[in-house]
């Protein structure tokens, strides 16, 4: 289990060429905020940085120190990457409140929780209004979340689900 932030500033590498493709600078999420659908990465050029997405098609190897891509060729422009328009940048998801069905604020959330395949397991909290388990865990589980809600509103939870359920 690692979390996004342990993700960015890793080497993005192609396999094909052992070429390096820049650097992870942004995680995007698929529309339910199950998996990880594409990464933003920078690449260092004659006239400056430029940011470029890889599809999670493409990404054959979540390393400890590096991403390993298929082919250099997989680098594209974000917006080529079909169902971009859906994602859900990872700065989206931090800082957003979780409250309970009954409105009862839970928690606010400081990063997201990946598995080895960078599929979401839950959330880190970097403020828990909640005693009990949320308190002391200062996680919640991605299957304890009953709507992502938007932006600029609060993700829903049932407090019991967010207390028994367990991020592993």
């Amino acid at each position: 289990m690692s979390t996004v932030k342990e993700q960015q500033n890793k080497w993005v590498v192609s396999i094909a060429d052992g070429k390096k493709l820049g650097e992870v600078k942004d995680v995007y999420f698929d529309s339910e905020v199950t998996k990880v659908a594409a990464i933003l990465v920078a690449v260092e050029g004659l006239f400056g940085r430029r940011f470029f997405g890889i599809a999670r098609e493409a990404i054959q190897v979540y390393g400890i120190d590096a991403w390993l891509v298929s082919a250099s060729d997989k680098v594209v422009d974000l917006d080529q990457i079909p169902g971009s328009d859906a994602f859900i940048p990872v700065d989206d998801l931090r800082g957003r409140a979780i409250h309970s069905e009954g409105g009862t604020q839970i928690g606010v959330i400081e990063d997201i929780l990946l598995d080895a395949d960078t599929n979401v397991l839950g959330f880190t909290l970097s403020r828990v209004f909640a005693y009990g388990p949320l308190s002391e865990r200062k996680t919640i589980a991605r299957a304890a979340i009953t709507s992502l809600g938007r932006k600029d509103s609060s993700m829903t939870t049932i407090l019991s689900q967010a207390e028994s359920l367990v991020v592993s």
